[in-house]
């Protein structure tokens, strides 16, 4: 193996770390758990077919800003927390998605 693939290896390696890991799997708790308060508010306030798209389009909006400020912090070299807010989003996206097929299908 060339050396400059060897030194591409190594640098994975070091962008996977456990803290990064830990942090992935915290920024998705931490979206499922604003997703279940939007949720709730939702049920509480209005029906599905009302409250579903907004909570979408929030979740939407959310990711955009993610995949943004995540960016920024990859490129400063904080990927612990670039991992934490590229998680976050994830769940509300998904989870708001399968309400909409389930109330709409």
């Amino acid at each position: 193996m060339s050396p400059r693939v060897e030194g591409y290896y190594v640098r994975v390696a070091k962008a996977v770390r456990s803290e990064s890991i830990w942090a992935f799997v915290g920024g998705g708790f931490i979206g499922y758990v604003v997703w279940l308060v939007a949720y709730s508010i939702g049920n509480a306030v209005t029906t599905v077919s009302l409250w579903g798209p907004v909570v979408l389009i929030l979740s939407a909006a959310f990711a955009l800003w993610a995949v943004l400020w995540g960016r920024q912090l990859r490129r400063r070299g904080n990927s612990t927390l670039a991992s934490f807010v590229f998680a976050l989003p994830i769940l509300p996206v998904l989870l708001s998605l399968g309400v909409l097929a389930d109330s709409y299908l």
